[in-house]
């Protein structure tokens, strides 16, 4: 499905790239998700976060380079995403526009009782941000839903202040509704900035990753989630 502010595409890679995908899961580096910047607070738990990968420039040639494991192509299971985000590019670009030249990519790890609080994305940078979600099975009742408010005209800041919240909360309890997207596995999901839609520099809606319910057990909430980048 699509709307003006995002995308849902399912079944996005194919079963062997998948399967590829959540077998390195198994192996990758991965480290605490810092709490002291971003929009993470206190609450959230500690979820766990990989190296991140960048592409090159969009009109750069495509080379992968062992002595710079950060850019594209890695010559890893996350290169799949990429690669399908880079080919169904017309799919979303009416979410994202076409200003962007570069993506990112990370892989994230959100295990029972993590979650990441509300915020928006700085438009400055990003066009658009992604979600992969590369786990091979779900439970509607295990939480780790992506909450996303409803978009108004009505400037709202990137994040809130990590202890005084009150401000932040009472200009999305005014918006008072939105949607959810259930992190269905295999499925991606394309969110846009917002400041196509709108005359002024507003940003897109705020959004937010509900907590992984202690029901999932040893499940994890496994993504790979990135930004269209500006120049």
């Amino acid at each position: 499905m699509s709307n003006p502010t995002f995308t849902v595409i399912d079944d996005f890679l194919g079963e062997e790239d998948w399967g590829a995908l959540w077998n390195e899961f198994q192996f990758m580096e991965l480290h605490p998700v810092s709490r002291t910047v971003g929009a993470w607070k206190m609450d959230d738990g500690v979820p766990l976060g990989g190296h991140e990968i960048v592409t090159p420039h969009r009109d750069a040639e495509l080379i992968h380079d062992p002595e710079k494991p950060q850019l594209y192509p890695s010559n890893t299971a996350v290169d799949a995403v990429i690669t399908n985000l880079l080919a169904e590019s017309e799919t979303y670009s009416k979410v994202v526009g076409e200003e962007w030249q570069r993506i990112s990519a990370r892989a994230y790890v959100y295990p029972h009782e993590t979650g990441l609080s509300w915020h928006r994305d700085d438009s400055e940078i990003y066009t658009g941000a992604f979600i992969y979600y590369a786990h091979p099975h779900w439970n509607a009742h295990w939480g780790g839903e992506l909450m996303v408010a409803d978009e108004t005209d009505e400037d709202l800041s990137i994040m809130a202040y990590r202890f005084e919240n009150e401000a932040y909360s009472e200009a999305l309890l005014e918006r008072g509704m939105g949607r959810f997207i259930m992190p269905k596995p295999n499925r991606l999901v394309i969110i846009g900035d917002g400041t196509k839609r709108f005359d002024g520099p507003l940003t897109g809606a705020p959004h937010a990753v509900a907590p992984v319910s202690t029901a999932a057990g040893q499940n994890v909430r496994a993504s790979v989630t990135g930004f269209f980048l500006r120049d």
